[in-house]
């Protein structure tokens, strides 16, 4: 099973204007006063969107059972996010279900900006 595909360049994704009044519009927040920062759930969303162009989520994926988020400070617009990843702990509950923890760390211009531990459901162990 080729469940994690490993990119041959960082996967990184650049936040733009249009991105922010988007989210905005779509989470009930849209004021429209210009943001110049992210919201903090956008980069969630931004991240997980990364580590599915690495992992097949859409064939695996069961569940998101945790999240659990810290941040250190705002993204601006016109900065670039990656995301550095590693797979903390499996679990196996009943028939072929398997939890994964993956602690993940929201990277800009080589600082941590943000880190968390995503709980995830697969139906295929990694």
């Amino acid at each position: 099973m080729n469940f994690i595909r490993q990119p041959n360049t960082t996967i990184s994704r650049t936040l733009y204007e249009t991105d922010i009044a988007l989210f905005r519009t779509l989470s009930g927040n849209g004021n429209l006063e210009k943001a110049l920062f992210a919201d903090n759930r956008q980069l969630v969303m931004l991240a997980i969107g990364i580590l599915n162009r690495t992992f097949n989520l859409e064939e695996f994926l069961v569940a998101v059972v945790a999240q659990k988020w810290k941040f250190y400070r705002k993204v601006k617009i016109g900065e670039t996010l990656s995301v550095a990843y590693q797979i903390l702990d499996n679990k196996t509950f009943g028939n072929k279900r398997y939890k994964y923890d993956i602690k993940i760390d929201l990277i800009v211009e080589e600082n941590i900006v943000g880190a968390g531990i995503w709980g995830i459901m697969l139906n295929s162990k990694l």
